[in-house]
């Protein structure tokens, strides 16, 4: 079910009378620019909109948590205009989130912003009450996952649905990044069918595709020149739940000796990780990467990629390895079922089990043959997933919700 964006030729004459005397003032609202999913699409949009002559546009940030890899010198990279509020943090706390929505009210009405689009749970709570109050003329809030997790209490589950069901009744439109995400906030009474918008998260497609030297890359990295390589990408904390891919890794190890295993990125379980690579006796054959800036030529040298997240919006993870024709075995969880066709370019499997985690991947390294297949195929599937297509996307949504209001 995918809500088609475009405007008719009579909204486009309205579009371009309403756009001729000035600019379309966007402001991006997230909680910190940390490496992930949610940070790389407001990247991408900061920097469409920012080369784009019919826009202007700011980034809103908060500080990047403890443990998160920083990469706002990103967003100054790009030449995009960012601005750091301190109050903006990722978590519930009535009387810092108060001084966020005043300080962004603030933000908003000197800024005389059109637009206001919230990234991440809290960010899109506090954001959407500062753009309400300061009568901001569209309010758009990006989902990327519901912020619902099952060890959730009552209490909390419920504040955090009171919040969304609020906010959702003066958002123009909230825009989700997979298919389940929309079936889960109708079942939750969020919002009706008419209020979300699929637009699915791209990648720059041909970063991920460039020839790699293998022998020097693997020499780099301290591996094996002749053996088998299967990676994950993300962060070590609970919701990417490293523990069960070092589980599955050793029930492989089992089965298939010729084989390494990678985790590019870093994070609060660390430690833990580390601990459980040495009880399991994989201390020579699993590496804990850290986070690293060349992901792309890392794919590259992989056969399989795993992904053992607890939940997911669309991981842009799955979209890099895709488009390296690399093979994904990953929990069926939210957007995984989006990207991951099950049986053609990869395995979907049930969360919180490594074994049959290990199971697929154990097959596609023995299977060359389909491995190899499974992975061309992934790669000709992620062309539906380009940077381009997101961004043009969200940008027409823009023009036909500022047309219409």
């Amino acid at each position: 079910m995918e809500v088609h964006i475009g405007a008719n030729q009579g909204t486009h004459h309205k579009y371009t009378s309403l756009i001729a005397s000035r600019k379309i003032r966007v402001l991006l609202v997230i909680t910190g620019l940390a490496t992930g999913g949610a940070t790389n699409v407001v990247l991408d949009i900061g920097s469409h909109l920012n080369n784009h002559p019919d826009f202007d546009v700011q980034i809103l940030s908060g500080p990047v948590p403890e443990g998160r890899n920083d990469v706002t010198y990103l967003a100054y990279e790009k030449g995009i205009p960012t601005q750091i509020v301190p109050t903006l943090i990722n978590h519930i706390n009535p009387i810092v989130n108060a001084k966020a929505i005043a300080s962004i009210r603030r933000i908003i009405i000197r800024g005389n912003y059109d637009i206001v689009h919230t990234h991440s749970s809290v960010a899109g709570v506090v954001g959407r009450l500062a753009a309400r109050s300061a009568r901001t003329r569209l309010i758009i809030h990006h989902v990327h996952g519901w912020g619902l997790q099952e060890e959730m209490s009552a209490a909390t589950r419920m504040l955090y649905l009171s919040l969304e069901r609020l906010c959702a009744r003066f958002t123009d439109r909230l825009i989700t990044v997979s298919k389940p995400d929309i079936k889960k906030g109708q079942a939750h009474r969020i919002a009706g069918e008419d209020k979300f918008t699929l637009i699915y998260n791209g990648i720059e497609l041909e970063k991920f595709r460039q020839p790699v030297n293998d022998e020097q890359m693997r020499s780099e990295l301290g591996l094996d020149p002749g053996c088998k390589l299967v990676g994950m990408i993300g962060r070590l904390d609970k919701q990417k739940n490293p523990l069960d891919f070092i589980r599955a890794a050793a029930i492989v190890r089992k089965g298939y000796t010729n084989v390494q295993f990678l985790f590019v990125g870093d994070g609060s379980l660390r430690s833990e990780c580390e601990q459980l690579i040495n009880e399991l006796g994989l201390k020579e054959s699993f590496f804990l990467l850290g986070f690293r800036n060349d992901v792309d030529r890392i794919l590259s040298i992989l056969t399989v990629t795993a992904m053992s997240s607890l939940w997911e919006g669309l991981p842009i993870a799955f979209l890099e390895s895709m488009s390296a024709g690399k093979p994904i075995v990953a929990n069926n969880v939210d957007g995984a079922s989006d990207v991951v066709i099950n049986g053609t370019t990869g395995f979907l499997v049930t969360p919180n089990q490594p074994s049959e985690m290990a199971k697929h991947i154990l097959f596609l390294l023995i299977n060359e043959k389909q491995c190899n297949e499974m992975g061309h195929v992934a790669q000709q599937h992620s062309c539906y997933f380009s940077k381009q297509r997101m961004v043009e996307q969200i940008e027409s949504l823009y023009k036909e919700l500022y047309s219409a209001s």
